[in-house]
């Protein structure tokens, strides 16, 4: 199942059953792409939170991890997900990542816009929220060049100090975006 499509891509999110298989230690059997650069499989990501969150909620798969996967070649280069359904005043946020092979290709900009399309369909979400480490410079980039307000920081237990952006859906589609 495709969530969307930019121009260079296709976001594919996680089965419950892909969330499954990687519960078990395993990289799922993709169908109709590969992942050659072990997105997932090696490295740091978010599966450790939100395998228990499917296992909870299925639906959850629907958001929890997208896959970015190129046209072209039909290869995995990253992914994004939300932490959680969007809160009582319709917040959600947003992580993403990119191999380090493909970064600063524009990708990850051009994923990003495409979760935060995607996801503005959603009649309960209000508020995009994306928080970054004060020292990455292109996704700090990324998220002020789409507009976003610093609105403050937070200490996250894993990553350390995080710079809070957000914006409303509102002032999202004012962007023309």
């Amino acid at each position: 199942m495709i969530a969307f499509e930019t121009t260079r891509l296709l976001g594919i999110p996680l089965t419950p059953e892909n969330y499954g298989t990687f519960a078990n230690g395993l990289e799922p059997d993709w169908d109709g792409f590969t992942n050659p650069y072990r997105h997932l499989v090696e490295g740091p990501n978010p599966l450790p939170h939100r395998i228990p969150r499917v296992e909870r909620v299925p639906s959850f798969a629907d958001i929890g991890i997208i896959l970015a996967v190129t046209k072209s070649d039909r290869e995995i280069i990253g992914s994004a997900g939300f932490h959680d359904f969007p809160n009582e005043q319709g917040m959600i946020e947003v992580g993403y990542g990119i191999v380090d092979q493909m970064q600063g290709q524009g990708f990850g900009q051009e994923f990003l816009l495409g979760m935060w399309r995607m996801i503005i369909q959603r009649d309960d979400v209000k508020i995009l929220r994306y928080t970054v480490a004060p020292d990455n410079g292109p996704s700090v980039h990324i998220v002020e060049k789409f507009g976003f307000a610093r609105v403050g920081e937070q200490i996250d237990p894993e990553d350390g100090l995080e710079l809070i952006y957000e914006q409303s859906v509102e002032e999202f589609l004012r962007g023309g975006r």
